[in-house]
């Protein structure tokens, strides 16, 4: 039997794409409430629902093809994912790791890793959110931070106690800059030292929202990476967001943003940054006809050109950057952060889930209907990611957001330029094909 290939299988797909943990993160919220609940088996009976509902729609995995009984297999595995990562989330809000020797080797392999000219004195032996316990497998190392922080019952607002390295010392000469910053996440520097660096940081220059500057340096490194590219739509801004968010797993209750304080404050401040340039302004810039008249023949060529030259250029840049600010707001509702962080709730369950999609349906429904093609462009992209995100079997959802998207593929027809044109067509398409799985769901 121990050589039976049925019985060595992968006791995990060796990566979920972003639609299937979306999928499952969506329903981890009412696993949780009925595994506290009175009824015995419930939890286990809806996660097996669950997982009947993951096969009918993305089929089984290829390592479960042919096998014998794979369909229970399989059903078993994703009750088991969700069990566990439940179990990380209730060990790393209590602050106990699952193993401390375990913490303790990952924080000493952690010290060797960061080659930034920098050198915290964070680093410390021992790290309270060890993710030890899933670096045997892919899928886990890259989502348990994301699962130990969304799906906690607990006050966003209130301390939440944990043990995190010693903060740097304020006489050192620790000069971290947004441009520090920046670098940091683009060369992916590990979690901890990534932490410690944006504490440092929020502690010499203290304000209301320190950490605002955290993610205009989180947006610079997203646009950098991507800037061969002005309308690239490869995946690259979830990986980035993970990184903040594991980052944001190790903020003490020191770390405080806009009232919420701890890991919660990450998300917090992405969220603020979003709403902020979910909007698009038009240039104010342009001199009225009348305005031109008053002016000599030798400033227009020397003045007034120059000028218009550098609005061109400077609304080009505005284009381009409100476009990749809708890529970090779909990226950020396809893994659950606009559903985080908001002070006075009093859960984090499925009612923030819903509330942070909210926004999110908003601004796809009224950008259609703006007169700026830049519009149509970051809120087809949001849409994506809303439709991506809806819970399976409402019909009447399913059938609004096939109408918005008929009217955003009339827009489509409309927009002049062929680079967003190109993006577009790509996002139209893909969005189709995510409207066609919630279909399934219905038949």
């Amino acid at each position: 039997m121990a050589s039976d290939p049925r019985v060595h299988k992968p006791r995990l797909p060796k990566a979920y794409t972003d639609q299937q943990l979306a999928f499952l993160k969506s329903n981890l919220p009412e696993f949780e409430r009925r595994s506290q609940g009175s009824i015995r088996g419930d939890a286990k009976k809806f996660a097996l629902e669950r997982a009947s509902d993951f096969i009918a729609r993305f089929g089984l995995p290829d390592e479960f093809i042919g096998v014998e009984e794979s369909e229970s297999r399989f059903r078993e595995q994703i009750y088991n994912w969700f069990k566990n990562t439940v179990g990380r989330t209730r060990r790393k809000l209590e602050g106990r790791p699952r193993s401390t020797k375990k913490a303790t080797e990952k924080a000493h392999g952690n010290s060797n890793q960061n080659d930034l000219s920098w050198n915290p004195v964070a680093a410390s032996p021992i790290i309270p959110y060890s993710h030890a316990e899933s670096s045997t497998s892919p899928v886990n190392t890259a989502h348990s931070i994301v699962s130990s922080v969304q799906y906690g019952t607990l006050q966003p607002a209130a301390p939440i106690p944990t043990t995190l390295p010693p903060a740097p010392s304020p006489h050192l000469n620790l000069n971290i800059t947004q441009s520090t910053l920046r670098e940091a996440f683009l060369q992916g520097v590990d979690s901890s030292t990534l932490a410690s660096m944006i504490q440092t940081f929020a502690i010499s220059d203290p304000s209301p929202t320190p950490l605002t500057v955290v993610v205009e340096a989180l947006f610079e490194a997203i646009s950098s990476d991507s800037s061969s590219n002005p309308y690239n739509n490869n995946r690259e801004p979830h990986a980035y967001l993970r990184r903040f968010l594991d980052a944001s797993a190790y903020f003490s209750s020191s770390v405080v943003h806009a009232g919420v304080c701890g890991p919660l404050a990450g998300p917090r401040a992405l969220q603020m940054q979003i709403r902020k340039f979910s909007t698009w302004i038009p240039s104010s810039a342009v001199r009225s006809i009348s305005s031109q008249r008053t002016l000599t023949q030798s400033s227009v060529s020397s003045t007034s050109i120059t000028d218009e030259m550098q609005r061109i250029a400077s609304d080009r840049q505005r284009r381009k950057d409100h476009i990749q600010w809708a890529s970090i707001h779909a990226a950020a509702l396809e893994l659950g952060m606009l559903g985080m962080g908001h002070a006075g709730d009093s859960d984090n369950s499925g009612y923030a889930y819903a509330m942070g999609r909210a926004f999110s349906e908003m601004m796809a429904r009224d950008a259609v209907w703006e007169a700026d093609e830049v519009e149509w462009v970051a809120g087809i992209s949001v849409l994506r990611a809303v439709i991506r995100t809806a819970m399976r079997g409402d019909r009447r959802q399913r059938d609004e957001y096939d109408e918005l998207l008929r009217t955003y593929e009339r827009r489509w027809k409309e927009i002049k330029d062929e680079a967003r044109q190109s993006l577009v067509t790509e996002v139209l398409l893909s969005a189709k094909e995510d409207l066609a799985r919630l279909d399934e769901s219905l038949s």
